[in-house]
């Protein structure tokens, strides 16, 4: 992947989920590109709803991606795609693992064949993120708890703020500094980038989301 190819993907990210982005800054460098290949993954799953409606050709694309995972876990050149190329590194720097990339797949086509965004794997793709940044943490319940109402409430299905936990543990918390952004998303409120930065740095400092 050269720097170009690198940038483009966090671009992507950063303009289909600002929110994810932004946290994934106040991750150590040698994490960023993890959290951004795994983001762009997750997008490219999310989005098979918007490109096809038929339950044949959406698990076509399922397929696709799960295969795809598989020839790098069997250490085959990668799809000419730009986020398999750049899961295919992260993968042999041991800071992705396909399984878990796996369950993402299986969770996302889930939600899709259901019809029902409410189960699409927020928690998991957390947990995977949290766990590039450490290998425990002990804060597992709490993504369970508060990552699908952080989801409800970016969809606007709830205007629940959700439960409210300890603070997160500072190692962790560039995986998951977004969540306190429900806070806004529950009123009904759209935080413009600015308020957005403001909302997540204060949950780096103190780990409240």
């Amino acid at each position: 992947m050269s720097k170009t190819q690198w940038k483009a993907i966090d671009a992507r990210v950063k303009r289909v989920d600002e929110d994810r982005w932004i946290s994934s800054r106040f991750a150590p460098e040698q994490y960023r590109h993890s959290l951004i290949a795994l983001y762009a993954l997750a997008y490219e799953l999310a989005r098979v709803r918007l490109a096809v409606s038929e339950d044949t050709l959406g698990a076509i694309r399922f397929q696709w991606w799960r295969d795809a995972l598989q020839e790098i876990e069997a250490e085959q050149a990668p799809r000419a795609h730009d986020v398999c190329l750049a899961l295919y590194e992260e993968v042999a720097c041991q800071r992705l693992k396909v399984g878990a990339l796996l369950k993402l797949v299986d969770g996302y086509e889930a939600a899709f064949h259901a019809e029902d965004r409410a189960r699409e794997p927020e928690a998991w793709l957390a947990a995977v993120a949290a766990s590039v940044l450490a290998g425990t943490h002990g804060w597992g319940t709490e993504i369970q708890d508060v990552a699908p109402a952080y989801a409800a409430t970016r969809r606007s299905d709830t205007k629940a703020f959700g439960p409210h936990v300890a603070p997160a543990p500072k190692p962790i918390r560039p995986a998951i500094a977004h969540f306190r952004l429900r806070k806004f998303y529950c009123e009904g409120r759209d935080p413009n980038p600015v308020t957005k930065r403001l909302s997540i740095m204060k949950a780096m400092n103190t780990g409240q989301v």
